[in-house]
């Protein structure tokens, strides 16, 4: 059974910044949409697969069900509502912040 996906408000605000992020170092703000609209393709790719992501290595995320996915540079943070089937995407962020640090907001 395929899942749903959901963006909470965070990932969406996260999106937000990285397009600005983005737009602003490469002057294009097409080429900041582009690479936002390739992470919700990411994002996408859990419909089908929600166990794919790999658990974190911190023990606190992981025991509280936390999975992530990797595109380019930044990981995807999600949790599985089997019950409900959907996948809530909880944040987006750049793989060189310190990923316990940028999660602890959930814990």
């Amino acid at each position: 059974m395929n899942y749903t996906v959901n963006l909470t408000d965070t990932a969406k605000q996260d999106l937000r910044d990285i397009a600005i992020w983005i737009a602003q170092k490469a002057k294009d703000i097409e080429v900041a949409k582009n690479f936002v609209r390739e992470l919700r393709d990411e994002c996408k790719k859990l419909i089908p697969l929600p166990d794919r992501g790999a658990f974190p290595k911190d023990r606190i995320l992981r025991s509280a069900g936390y999975r992530y996915i990797v595109y380019e540079d930044y990981l995807i943070f999600y949790l599985i509502d089997n019950e409900r089937h959907i996948v809530n995407i909880m944040s987006i962020f750049n793989a060189k912040k310190d990923y316990f640090k940028v999660m602890r907001k959930y814990m």
